[in-house]
């Protein structure tokens, strides 16, 4: 399944690799400016996958017919996915059925993507929540970010929504 396309995400690391690049290494305010471009990123990042995460369940939810269902999911997803960590993902697939579980686990646990979501939800909570260092770089965070979109395309795949 190829990967997703997210314009705002893309828009805005753009945009900030444009703006680093212009200040130039010598400048002792660019490790400063990158850490708040890195944290501003993290927490578009995952806003934008939790908007995404609950579309897709519920899309999943809405192929049933039934809007009371449809409903109940909707409610539960959006309390559920505040910072999307893999075992949310996979609990709720189990939810819906174990091979749902199974499927997402067999393409995702303990991959490079895994481990690529991993660290991008770490760095989210580091900043949102102050506890923790971000230790993530704008470069780091470049070539992570398409591992953890490959996460999103196999849970399209899993729940067989658009």
């Amino acid at each position: 399944m190829s990967p997703m396309p997210f314009s705002k995400i893309e828009s805005a690391f753009n945009t900030c690799k444009s703006h680093l690049d212009s200040l130039g290494i010598a400048d002792p305010s660019t490790a400063e400016i990158e850490a708040h471009i890195v944290s501003a990123l993290l927490v578009l990042i995952v806003s934008e996958y939790e908007e995404l995460i609950e579309k897709m369940f519920v899309e999943r939810a809405g192929r049933s017919g039934d809007m009371h269902l449809a409903q109940y999911v909707r409610r539960t997803i959006a309390r559920k996915f505040r910072s999307p960590d893999l075992t949310k993902i996979t609990e709720t697939l189990g939810q819906f059925g174990e091979d749902y579980r199974l499927h997402f686990s067999d393409i995702i646990l303990n991959t490079e993507n895994h481990a690529a979501w991993d660290n991008i939800m770490r760095g989210r909570h580091a900043v949102v929540h102050k506890s923790g260092s971000l230790n993530i770089t704008f470069r780091e965070l470049l070539s992570t970010y398409p591992k953890t979109k490959e996460v999103l395309s196999a849970l399209r795949g899993t729940l067989g929504v658009r």
